[in-house]
């Protein structure tokens, strides 16, 4: 997301636009645009094609370490005195939820003269399920929510739950047009040809962090009971995503656990187009979460036609609309059945909801910024 905004901007609004980096000492520094833009190009690449390639990843740490050699000389500008010089409103828009735990340091950004702060709120989930995440992510959370209501002259939040979740812990004060729903749009891009030929054993796939909020033991649980009915004509389920937090029990099943060997496959580093690929070929994604502040896998997935299966939360639906098939998150048994069901490519559920596809709209960057353009727009006239 933070990639998407950065190349909408080089590209659109270069001659009025500026990065700022917190540097090794603290201070929010302008740095060269040529610099902030080369480093665009190196991160893009690595994300989307080489995130298995070390030596990308060495590239992209050089670049970051270069910009930050940099700044210790005092080479960057200084955000606060260019506030203060600028003739106009400033616009700054912090398209991650950092630096407003640094409170002390934007209200001196902002009493310096006309800054206008653009926050954008990807998710809230700590302070709504804290059970979900480490101690101190709630209330470092909850700190940086309670920040943002006060500094923020807009809100930007991904989904309507995450807008009226906001509101209702940290923004009930706060004017209806100052807190703007602004759902992300999708960079997977279909293959013209697909790589993957047709696989000679049926798979599923999971996408997102391994940890307990996303719900894989449910799921690993139903593949060892599908692993003793069918034997060797088990489905495959591809995990693709990183371990996370407490994820003891998890990983205990795929390490352990004999009825999973073979069966169930982690991928962690793997590049974009490897990611298309392989959903691409799935019989269906499966996504069983507690709780999601967006669910972006979801959209990818339906964008590249194919089926899912996920949590009847609230963002999920507002993603997909009436397409997937919502299922309680809790309801094992619902899910084997959904998954026995899918199994068969030509099943009529599945072909029913092939059917419903054809309709869904995916997110659109275009969209998005086109409502942050209005944002921006307000903020400066």
């Amino acid at each position: 997301m933070e990639l998407a905004y950065a190349e909408h901007f080089i590209a659109s609004s270069s001659k009025q636009l500026q990065f700022v980096v917190l540097d090794v000492f603290g201070r929010l520094r302008i740095i060269d645009n040529q610099l902030a833009t080369d480093f665009v190009k190196e991160i893009a690449q690595y994300w989307r094609c080489n995130t298995a390639s070390i030596a990308a990843h060495l590239r992209v740490v050089a670049r970051a370490l270069q910009i930050h050699a940099l700044l210790l000389p005092g080479l960057g500008g200084n955000l606060t005195r260019a506030v203060s010089q600028s003739r106009g409103p400033v616009v700054y828009i912090i398209t991650s939820q950092w630096h407003l735990d640094r409170i002390h340091m934007l209200e001196r950004i902002k009493s310096a003269g006309n800054l206008k702060l653009v926050y954008f709120v990807h998710d809230i989930l700590p302070c709504v399920f804290p059970e979900y995440f480490p101690a101190a992510d709630e209330e470092r959370t909850s700190r940086t929510m309670e920040n943002a209501a006060r500094l923020a002259d807009v809100v930007v939040a991904n989904s309507q739950a995450t807008a009226d979740t906001f509101r209702k812990k940290f923004g009930k004060d706060r004017l209806s047009d100052s807190i703007v729903v602004a759902p992300l749009g999708l960079s997977v891009a279909v293959p013209r040809e697909k790589k993957v030929n047709e696989p000679t054993k049926p798979y599923f796939v999971m996408v997102g962090t391994i940890e307990p909020r996303k719900n894989h033991l449910l799921i690993l649980n139903v593949w060892r009971a599908l692993r003793a009915e069918r034997g060797v004509d088990t489905p495959r389920l591809i995990l693709i995503g990183g371990r996370g937090w407490e994820n003891e029990n998890i990983v205990d099943m795929l390490e352990r656990s004999p009825a999973l060997q073979g069966f169930v496959e982690e991928r962690s580093r793997i590049s974009d187009e490897e990611m298309i690929q392989i959903v691409s070929g799935a019989r269906a994604l499966i996504m069983p979460s507690f709780a999601e502040g967006y669910g972006l896998p979801l959209a990818d997935t339906l964008a590249l036609g194919v089926p899912a299966l996920c949590s009847d939360i609230p963002t999920l639906r507002e993603i997909g609309g009436d397409v997937p098939e919502f299922l309680d998150p809790l309801d094992g048994v619902g899910w084997r059945s959904a998954i026995i069901d899918y199994l068969d490519g030509t099943s009529g559920r599945r072909q029913a909801q092939l059917q419903r596809l054809v309709e869904w709209q995916p997110p659109r960057w275009d969209d998005h910024f086109s409502r942050i353009s209005h944002v921006l727009k307000a903020l400066t006239s």
